[in-house]
């Protein structure tokens, strides 16, 4: 009776609030651990059927809710498999109205959000017609133009509709938003504790953490000592508003798709968002952390001496790439590119922890990444589904964690190693001296592969 009762609460306070789970300061002696309430606690109210003597820490904490963290938490959700999600962003209206676009892959990211039953949901609202690519040297002479396609091999989507398209997918009890992560630290019982950056407090009892909280993951430091390197440019991001006098001109240059001019280190990207309006990146190779510094800053709040600033830089651009720049007539978010070395990805598993998407892989921009971060989740979350205990034997556990991660990470990083190593070429190129000649003779000639 006892087991039905508790495989029944395995199953059912994954519907619970997380505001029930008991949250206190890391000083504190009263913390949860494994399911046991200290007496002097205070005793959680659950929204059930009846009355469970357990107060049950869900095995498992999720950081961040990206693509990756929410496309794993969606599939643990399609097996009943209790867990939460720490988010830093207040709620999902304050998400960042920036990211541009990005490709979803037929082979890699729609495989995951298939596996994750969205893929109908995500063909509803993705661009088919955007998958243009026109490349051009300073001069604005178009290199390559690869003309768009109805077929399904890579549609756009904007970043904000594919994190929509997800958090839709997940019960918003199972999210903490505003609880952004300052450290994560092992217990002497082995249970995992992630401490909060407001008000130190502490939430213990985890047996899995798994971090999915990108660039600067806070969980990264227990596998490995490597940290996010610069890349030595920074973008700068702006936007063509639809009210644009500008708008037709660069519907006709752009068209639905992304207009990519380069030469010797410097890119100015153009993407079509889905409300029509048009995302420009801007590179400039400035010292790391210049964006932050007092001349950064000051700039960066004025945008039209930003665009000034910046237009020193393309002086002798063809004014056809420069009016990406003049005529642009958004405000200014600065993106430092960083990426992980490529050793990284090696280390050795270790007890309840592992990383996905950005925090286990970071990469300058190479077209791969959020398919990256989306295979990542459906892994882990498909070895997870597999060795977890509670969701499919009545034997009061949660199954074998630590083995389900080791499986994951045996079939994640050599994918990651392997992936990065061939796509160097092809980032490489986009920045090289003769650029984008190079990248273009390689496309060609079959040596760099546009898929």
């Amino acid at each position: 009776m006892f087991k039905s009762i508790y495989r029944w609460s395995q199953l059912h306070l994954s519907s619970f609030p997380v505001s029930s789970y008991l949250i206190t300061p890391r000083n504190a002696t009263n913390k949860i651990h494994h399911n046991r309430l200290q007496p002097d606690q205070p005793r959680p109210v659950f929204r059930s059927a009846f009355a469970i003597m357990v107060a049950a820490v869900p095995p498992i904490v999720i950081l961040g809710a990206g693509p990756a963290g929410l496309v794993l938490a969606r599939i643990l959700n399609l097996h009943c498999i209790p867990y939460t999600i720490f988010e830093r962003d207040a709620s999902p209206a304050s998400f960042s109205k920036w990211g541009g676009t990005l490709d979803i892959h037929h082979n890699t990211g729609q495989v995951a959000l298939a596996e994750a039953g969205l893929l109908d949901d995500f063909k509803r609202i993705a661009r088919y017609d955007a998958q243009v690519l026109k490349i051009a040297d300073r001069h604005a002479n178009i290199m390559l133009d690869v003309s768009g396609s109805d077929d399904e091999k890579r549609p756009e989507i904007d970043r904000r509709d594919l994190r929509d398209l997800l958090l839709k997918a997940v019960p918003d009890e199972h999210i903490r938003w505003g609880s952004k992560v300052a450290k994560v630290e092992r217990e002497e019982d082995g249970s995992m504790t992630v401490l909060l950056a407001e008000g130190g407090k502490a939430v213990g009892g985890f047996k899995l953490v798994v971090g999915a909280d990108g660039a600067w993951s806070k969980a990264r430091s227990l596998v490995t000592a490597a940290k996010p390197m610069y890349a030595g440019n920074t973008f700068f991001t702006t936007s063509v508003s639809i009210s644009s006098p500008y708008h037709d001109t660069i519907s006709s240059l752009v068209g639905p798709g992304m207009f990519l001019t380069c030469d010797s280190g410097h890119q100015i990207i153009a993407q079509r968002l889905a409300d029509g309006s048009y995302q420009i990146n801007i590179s400039l190779p400035v010292t790391e952390g210049w964006a932050t510094s007092s001349t950064g800053a000051a700039l960066i709040a004025k945008p039209q001496a930003l665009r000034e600033f910046l237009l020193q830089f393309y002086a002798d651009w063809a004014p056809t790439a420069t009016d990406l720049i003049r005529k642009s007539d958004g405000a200014f978010r600065p993106w430092p590119l960083y990426s992980l070395p490529l050793e990284a990805a090696s280390w050795k598993s270790v007890p309840g922890l592992t990383l996905v998407g950005d925090a286990a892989h970071l990469e300058i921009p190479d077209g791969e990444g959020v398919n990256r971060a989306l295979t990542d989740g459906v892994s882990l979350a498909r070895r997870i589904a597999a060795h977890y205990c509670g969701s499919g034997d009545d034997d009061g556990k949660d199954g074998d964690l630590d083995a389900a991660v080791r499986e994951y990470e045996a079939e994640m990083l050599p994918r990651v190693r392997r992936e990065r190593e061939e796509n160097k070429t092809k980032v490489m190129l986009l920045w090289a001296p003769d650029a984008p000649n190079s990248f273009v003779e390689a496309v060609m000639g079959g040596h760099v592969g546009q898929e």
